[in-house]
This record gives C-alpha cells, structure tokens and sequence, in this order.
C-alpha cells in the first residue's frame, strides 16, 4: 500500500479491499462507493488550500459540477477576489470577473488542472487507477473517514496522486487532498457543505447566464 503524507489523520486500517476482512467496513465502502458511482451532481461550499515552496493561499469557495464534465468554482473569500468564478460549459473554460462585468476565454478543457478539485475527476481518476486504489479507515476528532486514494495521470510533479476523504455516517465528502510526487500536500480541499444531486436549472454553467445577472 502506498503511503502518503496524512498530516492530523491517524491510519487505522490497511487496504479494505486487499485485506478481505472487517466486514463492516467493507460494507460500508460498498455503500459509500456505491453513492459516489451514482452521483450525477453535486454543489458545495469548500476551502480551498494551496501550497507553493513556502507559500500557501486559501480560498473560500463555492462549488456546483456535473457528471458530464461541467463545474462552477466562484471564489467568495478573501474580499478582494469575491465573485471571480472559473466556469468550464463543456467546451470552454471561462475567466468571470463581476467588478468589471467581463469574461475571458481561457482555454479549452483539456489539461486543465483546475479540474482537480471537482469531485468526478477524482471518481474518474480513481476508476483508471484500477487495483492500484488504495483505500484505508481514518479517524479525526472522534469522527471516522473512508479513504479513497488515486493517481493522477500525467507527468506534472505537483499533480501526482489524491486522497478523498469520505464520513462514513453521511457518506458525504469531507476533504480531498492532492499530492505533488514527493508525497507533499499541493492542495487541500475541505468541504464545509455538500449536496448531493441537486436539480440544475440549465444556466448553471453558461457564461451567458453570468453575464445577465
């Protein structure tokens, strides 16, 4: 089993999968597997952490995406960048700037590693990855977790693998955490609030939409 950096996280288990025993556990990654496989959306409001060399930045964000590839991100905190949203509509990613009422077109979706902290390129990281997921039992603060571990395809240093944090009670998603391939934390993502197949009205991830708010 490969061993990361878990920073207040206690292991308490060895891979479920591989081990074959402690059939609680094995049921409830079942569950919890079986609700991540089945989710077609989501929207959350999240922390976003990032470490640089000897920096570190924090975001307080909200978040909506969809099984289909399209994701929201509009940061909320600190003041000064409120409201600036990452927008990807299935084609184009988008750069909205309310204060000025613009939008930029920033790329295509392809090798964007903004995506790495929407959920289903973590489900879908953690599929390709095969028999070389990784998941374990953790525990923080009395509270226990199903752990969920990834590779990142690619060859950037900073993206290398990721571990999703699941509580075990709600199933919800708590943290997931992106690790450069020195097993040092690049990002850090705490979910504060999670819901789970919410209804998408349409605009959700159109820039025009945006543009007429």
């Amino acid at each position: 089993m490969k061993t990361l950096k878990k920073g207040a996280f206690i292991l308490l288990a060895g891979s479920l999968l591989l081990s074959g025993c402690g059939g609680e556990e094995i049921s409830d990654y079942d569950r919890i597997h079986k609700r991540l496989s089945e989710m077609t959306g989501y929207k959350a409001e999240c922390s976003v952490t990032y470490y640089s060399d000897m920096t570190e930045s924090t975001y307080m964000t909200k978040q909506m995406a969809d099984e289909g590839g399209r994701y929201r991100i509009e940061t909320v905190e600190p003041e000064k960048a409120d409201g600036i949203s990452i927008l990807f509509d299935g084609n184009m990613i988008w750069l909205y700037n309310p204060v000025i009422r613009s939008k930029v077109q920033v790329a295509s979706g392809e090798n964007d590693k903004r995506r790495e902290i929407v959920l289903f390129t973590f489900l879908k990281n953690e599929a390709s990855s095969g028999e070389e997921t990784t998941v374990s039992a953790a525990s923080l603060d009395g509270e226990k977790y199903l752990t969920l571990e990834a590779s990142i395809p690619g060859d950037d240093s900073e993206y290398s693998t990721e571990k999703l944090f699941v509580d075990i009670k709600s199933g919800d998603p708590k943290r997931l955490v992106i690790y450069n391939s020195k097993g040092g934390e690049h990002i850090v993502e705490e979910f504060e609030s999670f819901e789970y197949n919410p209804e998408f009205l349409g605009d959700e991830f159109k820039i025009s939409a945006m543009l007429e708010n």
